[in-house]
């Protein structure tokens, strides 16, 4: 309100930017044109007037080991008289050298400088700024202080509520941006400009205006029978008008110009219309429907096209289903050669997505769509018989890495060393690693601040972060076959992945149900499927099995309905608690019964080989662990298997062939996965 009063008198604005070397612009080429306090000029215009008052190094602690209390900018921006405060302090008050001595002083003494410009006669308003991020490449990271780093950012809030200032988030929207800060601390012209936006709107609330999540739009599928949040962005304390089936809702977008409105649970139905309005500006939208909400994620055999399925023209023809509502994040950029400019430009967090909007089933839109998602979708709505919405951002050749926050990344060191070198680490997979080297081999001779899709984190930044806040009711996944070279490794980010997705959509109980990899002829494929396996130890996961439809040498085998129906039905029976079988056999136990071991299953009703007397890919080893092929026969729904060459027995490997002819299926025709009781 200060603003708009000085405007109407015609008094320029005066804005102090105080704050380190962020502030400052150290690092940035041309800094006096391009720091964050220059940048946030040029956006203001003629009625401002913005200094730029950093100093590099400097502390908010008085006692710290360069305080900016005793430098000549804190006195210049006090003589500036500003109308306006933006203070950015504290990246260097986490050191070593400053915090675990005067921790204990950092709220007294920043409540201290608010106070002080709070005074000035010009009466300013002051804002404070959450830091911006510090990277795990920085040897402050390194050095243990990350922890003294997210206390800072606390405190930062408790002194924001107690001195009855606006905040602002410098770190969120930085966060997702690492490749804008080289040296993992000081940010680029880039980066300085996403700060000067975000100054710019919390200076004058214009936050763009009214502005919808990706996934709203016509034919979007709302989860049945749970809260309906409806959320945004608009201009500051804007006020947003909601009418979802003939039911009206306001809300105020908050200072930082965000808003949401909850409706109560709905049943199955629709389409209903829904419609949003500002003062300025509405946005209708005609068909919304209630339904089932599923999310298929994962690489390339998820992201496998309907068109170029098995039996595609017969499910294009016969398997159409106007209740299924399809909605893709296709990845702009894959390619075998080195990325172009205008590639580059698309490989950042906001513009690596392409989105489809939601569309019904035709023939037309489901020939580009997941044949494996649709699959799962059209099973889900043939039994269920309401609304099915499915959302596919798969990307063909991803590494399960790419898919994790950094939040998560962050906190094992294992992984920090996977975020902080990116140039052909060891523990990325082979063809992955040559695969982003070559794609990224021009970015320094273009000039373009850009990250590869298959880098950590990068594929949650663009394709997870937009649809966080949209209630899907589980996961199905497809992904592994980058990962492949380093199966433990594989294990721990599988279940780092889980939790993490479980966190940002708000639900530790949110079903993920995954694909096991198929056979093909590549080293280590029997060893990662039973890796998989072991993985459904995390609780309310799931795993189909694909080894008997897969391909000696093609790594994209064609037979993705099956695949898709095995998904669905897992979540019909696990989610939906539909009495069908959804399981095939897996391993329980081994007994040892003198020279023979007899294997126990679980979903093993009805045991039984297909197609041969015997059973395929079945070995046995003595305590040696030495493998050799075993025969085999079933008694009552146990596997007895033994062989001449061994005489006491103890281990026992089914599936384990890279490309496997494994025949063991249950009752249900559903067949065994991969598995073994030796792990070394």
């Amino acid at each position: 309100m200060l603003c708009f009063s000085l405007l109407l008198n015609s008094q320029t604005i005066k804005v102090a930017c105080v704050g380190d070397s962020v502030t400052f612009g150290a690092g940035i080429e041309d800094r006096e044109e391009n720091s964050y306090p220059q940048q946030l000029q040029e956006r203001l215009g003629a009625n401002y007037k913005v200094e730029n008052f950093g100093f590099s190094g400097a502390t908010l602690l008085k006692n710290g080991h360069k305080p900016y209390w005793k430098t000549a900018e804190f006195r210049q921006s006090q003589d500036f008289l500003p109308n306006i405060v933006i203070i950015h302090l504290g990246l260097n008050d986490q050191g070593n050298n400053n915090w675990p001595d005067h921790q204990d002083d950092f709220e007294q003494d920043y409540l201290e400088m608010i106070a002080r410009y709070k005074n000035l006669s010009s009466k300013p308003e002051v804002m404070i700024c959450k830091m911006t991020p510090t990277f795990s490449g920085h040897h402050w990271f390194e050095e243990g202080m990350r922890e003294s780093f997210k206390d800072i950012q606390a405190k930062i809030e408790r002194v924001a509520k107690k001195a009855e200032v606006q905040i602002i988030d410098l770190h969120e929207p930085l966060y997702r941006f690492p490749e804008y800060f080289p040296d993992n601390l000081h940010p680029t012209k880039e980066g300085a400009k996403v700060i000067a936006d975000k100054v710019y709107a919390a200076i004058t609330g214009d936050y763009g205006g009214l502005i919808l999540p990706v996934l709203y739009g016509e034919n979007m599928v709302l989860q049945r029978n749970e809260p309906i949040n409806f959320n945004g962005t608009a201009n500051a304390d804007e006020t947003i008008t909601v009418l979802f089936n003939k039911v009206s809702k306001t809300v105020n977008a908050d200072v930082h110009g965000k808003w949401q409105v909850t409706f109560p649970a709905m049943k199955a139905g629709g389409p209903f219309a829904l419609k949003f309005a500002t003062a300025k500006t509405s946005v209708e939208i005609k068909s919304v429907y209630l339904g089932e909400v599923w999310l298929a994620s994962g690489q390339s055999n998820m992201d496998f096209k309907v068109r170029e399925m098995d039996n595609a023209a017969t499910v294009l023809k016969d398997s159409l289903n106007p209740q299924v509502f399809l909605f893709s994040m296709d990845g702009k950029v894959l390619s075998d050669k080195p990325y172009t400019e205008d590639e580059l430009n698309d490989c950042n967090a906001d513009a690596y997505f392409k989105n489809s909007g939601w569309t019904a089933s035709t023939t037309e839109n489901l020939n580009d769509f997941s044949a494996v998602a649709y699959a799962f979708a059209y099973q889900l709505q043939k039994h269920l018989g309401v609304p099915i919405g499915i959302i596919n951002n798969a990307v063909g050749g991803a590494p399960i890495q790419s898919w994790i926050s950094r939040e998560s990344m962050e906190q094992h060191p294992e992984t920090v060393s996977l975020l902080n070198d990116t140039h052909l680490h060891p523990k990325v997979d082979t063809w992955v690693a040559e695969r982003a080297a070559l794609n990224m081999r021009e970015v320094s001779k273009i000039g373009v601040r850009a990250r590869h899709p298959y880098h950590p984190t990068m594929l949650f930044d663009a394709g997870m972060m937009p649809i966080r806040d949209y209630k899907i009711k589980g996961v199905i996944w497809y992904q592994g076959e980058s990962n492949t070279e380093h199966v433990n490794l594989h294990s721990k980010l599988f279940k780092l992945l889980v939790a993490d997705w479980r966190s940002h959509f708000k639900n530790p109980e949110l079903p993920f149900y995954y694909v096991q990899l198929s056979s093909i002829h590549r080293t280590n494929w029997g060893e990662f499927r039973n890796s998989q396996r072991l993985l459904l130890e995390i609780p309310n996961t799931g795993m189909a099995v694909s080894l008997d439809v897969g391909h000696a040498s093609d790594v994209h085998p064609k037979h993705k309905w099956v695949v898709g129906e095995r998904l669905s039905k897992i979540a019909l029976h696990k989610t939906y608690a539909v009495e069908i079988p959804f399981s095939g056999p897996l391993l329980d136990f081994v007994n040892v019964n003198k020279n023979r071991l007899e294997v126990h299953f679980k979903h093993g009703q009805g045991l039984k080989i297909l197609g041969n007397t015997s059973v395929n890919d079945i070995y046995i080893a003595g305590p040696d662990r030495k493998f050799v092929p075993a025969q085999s026969k079933i008694v009552n729904d146990v596997l007895q298997v033994w062989s001449p060459e061994i005489e006491t027995p103890r281990f026992v490997r089914y599936g384990y062939t890279s490309f496997s002819n494994g025949n063991l299926v249950n009752s249900a025709n559903l067949p065994a996965s991969t598995f073994s009781n030796s792990i070394n």
